[in-house]
């Protein structure tokens, strides 16, 4: 999956943009030297920054159930599916960068028996990806 818009397209909010951007090509240096979970952390937090900030400035048709800042990544993936802001496969996709972002926590790597490799690097940039696509589509719906 290609990302086919600047992250401009997306977050309107100068500072976020770069500190988003930022996230993007600090990703790109962690994959580049092999840091696969360093790579996946900093998606995941990209991802999560850009659906908050699209909460934040989207009409939504559906309502957050508890407050901005008590809502987690999965929940905020939700959020931007059922307002029709991201399509079904980049929901789904969501919550796999979340699992994997989770094993931040050595505990969690554990007990998964699985830490972070290229493969799984990825997976979580095509999800980053399809997200920031389908924002920008449907920011011009």
């Amino acid at each position: 999956m290609e990302l086919k818009v600047a992250i401009t397209d997306i977050v309107a909010d100068p500072d976020l943009a770069r500190a988003v951007q930022l996230r993007l090509d600090e990703a790109h240096i962690c994959q580049e030297h092999g840091a696969y979970t360093s790579a996946v952390m900093m998606l995941g937090s990209l991802l999560e920054g850009v659906l908050v900030h699209a909460a934040e400035v989207r009409p939504a048709s559906v309502a957050l159930s508890r407050p901005l800042r008590a809502t987690g990544l999965q929940d905020l993936v939700q959020h931007a599916h059922v307002n029709g802001w991201i399509d079904q496969d980049a929901k789904m996709a969501s919550e796999l960068l979340r699992t994997y972002r989770n094993l931040v926590h050595p505990l969690a790597e554990k007990r998964a028996k699985h830490s972070a490799d290229f493969d799984t690097a990825d997976l979580c940039w095509s999800t980053v990806n399809a997200v920031l696509n389908d924002l920008a589509a449907s920011k011009s719906q």
